[in-house]
């Protein structure tokens, strides 16, 4: 079998088809073998791709399209998910959710586990309609001191991780305004990318990885959340496995995980959009640049076969 070690940005429940490719032996299907990693800081993975420690990484596409032309070029191959798993919780309870409900409120949005979180926020907002000049946005810090601070008085909106969120508002320390699964729309939330010379020399190992990333998903797809309660407990041994088959499922119902794994290009416009609001980039960067087809066409010949 062919070692394919991925450098991961988390572990995360989005992750789901990933962790399901794992246990299901769908890898070993296609003679791969594959290990995970959680490098801390996580932008070491970029320098485990570059050493060639690692062959991809596990996150967000943000980093190809604003490394591209400046520092490095890195291409993303297959889609993970495509929604924002984050929740919006308020400290005075709301009604219906809109986004012009930011304005004149101080939103606490983490800085320091990258630039996604903040460009999809305010993206949205932008895309609504929000006056921006209204909204004051904190995100100077980690997600655990933002937490703190909004726990000691700070802020009136705070971007969570859903069971930090769903913590919160069990505990009646804060509310849920808004699940950007459900209130986001689609975006290339996590991705797997690499560095062109593995793309183009790597026995096929980018797109047999894909061919399992996208049985794992059909599945996913095709069965209740339930049925995969042992890999809940593998993977998060903490949370409750009632909450944790809730959340799947509402991934599942909201469009967290789409049919197909390729990278299309609808769902990247709106990205660059977002992250040319946020002063990243001056102008959307041509597909074929930041995307390599080839290991999605090779799973979908593997698919026909």
């Amino acid at each position: 079998m062919d070692k394919f070690v991925i450098a991961s940005t988390g572990v995360s429940m989005n992750y789901m088809p990933h962790y399901i490719a794992k246990e299901q032996g769908f890898f070993k299907e296609v003679d791969l073998d594959v290990t995970t990693n959680v490098p801390i800081p996580w932008t070491n993975a970029l320098d485990q791709i570059d050493s060639g420690a690692a062959h991809v990484v596990e996150g967000g596409m943000w980093v190809p399209i604003i490394y591209y032309n400046r520092v490095k070029e890195y291409k993303t191959f297959a889609k993970l998910s495509s929604r924002c798993p984050l929740v919006l919780v308020s400290r005075q309870p709301v009604g219906t959710f809109d986004w012009k409900m930011l304005e004149a409120k101080k939103v606490l949005i983490a800085g320091g586990d990258g630039a996604s979180h903040g460009l999809f926020i305010l993206g949205c907002a932008q895309e609504a309609g929000v006056d921006m000049n209204k909204v004051t946005v904190i995100n100077n810090f980690t997600a655990s001191m933002l937490l703190k601070l909004f726990l000691g008085g700070f802020g009136d909106i705070i971007a969570m991780q859903p069971d930090m969120a769903a913590k919160l508002a069990k505990e009646e320390k804060g509310y849920i305004m808004a699940d950007l699964t459900v209130h986001g729309g689609n975006c290339p939330w996590s991705v797997y990318y690499g560095t062109p010379e593995f793309l183009a020399n790597s026995n096929n190992l980018a797109g047999r990885f894909t061919y399992a990333l996208q049985k794992a998903t059909d599945l996913l797809l095709a069965k209740d959340a339930s049925e995969f309660g042992d890999i809940i407990q593998k993977y998060w041994p903490t949370v409750d496995l009632s909450y944790g088959v809730d959340m799947i499922n509402l991934f599942r119902k909201e469009g967290m995980w789409s049919e197909s794994v390729q990278v299309d290009r609808a769902i990247i416009d709106r990205w660059q959009k977002f992250i040319v609001y946020g002063h990243l980039i001056d102008q959307p960067i041509a597909h074929e640049a930041i995307v390599d087809d080839k290991p999605y066409e090779y799973a979908a010949n593997m698919s026909r076969k």
